[in-house]
């Protein structure tokens, strides 16, 4: 089964967010709205657009050296390192450009850096680049690992966003949870869609979605 989508246009944003109801499980809760990002995160106009919008709303005063991308955020993640760059945002690396890196993962699921990429985020100033924030553990964690590896975070930015900070640090975000009327994000065990008896739809996470 194909979970259907509509597009949700916010009036502070140029692009969509394609949306669908129903009742869907995440690594970490259950939600009541799928979003799909795959346009905004492998379309490079869509992209540039969403990079755009996010620029707009940083502090130009802050100085950036690394974009860590998470959830496949790579092509967004190279985009936003453009705008900023037009948008006159400094970098202190030595080549006057910013970085763009994404993590490796160990069979445990935890985030690590190799060597060569490791200095890239050592002594660096890191913005975190994730698709959605819903409860914020996977942020939190990129964060963690930043500090182990000797990085500092300016904050981090993503399209859709449920909270306006994350381990302490702001979130940028273009849509906001409140848009969307009975958004909900939950600890399975508190699901009311689950004490109702409603059966899942899809499971999902950062690579789409898998119906039932």
């Amino acid at each position: 089964m194909v979970i259907p989508t509509v597009h949700f246009h916010s009036e502070y944003s140029r692009i969509p967010l394609r949306i669908a109801k129903g009742h869907f499980a995440t690594n970490h809760s259950h939600i009541n709205y799928y979003i799909d990002m795959t346009y905004t995160k492998h379309r490079l106009a869509e992209a540039r657009q969403a990079a755009e919008e996010l620029v707009v709303q940083m502090d130009h005063r802050a100085i950036i050296d690394t974009i860590l991308c998470l959830d496949g955020t790579e092509v967004l993640g190279a985009c936003l390192a453009d705008e900023m760059a037009a948008a006159g945002i400094r970098t202190t690396n030595e080549h006057n450009t910013m970085y763009v890196v994404t993590p490796e993962y160990t069979s445990a699921g935890q985030m690590i850096f190799r060597e060569n990429i490791a200095h890239l985020i050592r002594n660096r100033r890191v913005v975190v680049l994730a698709a959605s924030v819903t409860t914020g553990g996977t942020v939190a964690s990129a964060i963690e690992t930043v500090h182990y590896y000797g990085g500092a975070i300016i904050g981090a930015c993503s399209i859709f966003s449920c909270l306006d900070k994350c381990a302490g640090y702001p979130v940028t975000s273009i849509f906001r949870s409140k848009q969307l009327e009975g958004y909900m994000c939950l600890p399975s065990n508190q699901c009311p869609l689950c004490k109702d008896g409603v059966k899942l739809d899809a499971l999902v996470n950062s690579h789409g979605i898998s119906s039932f």
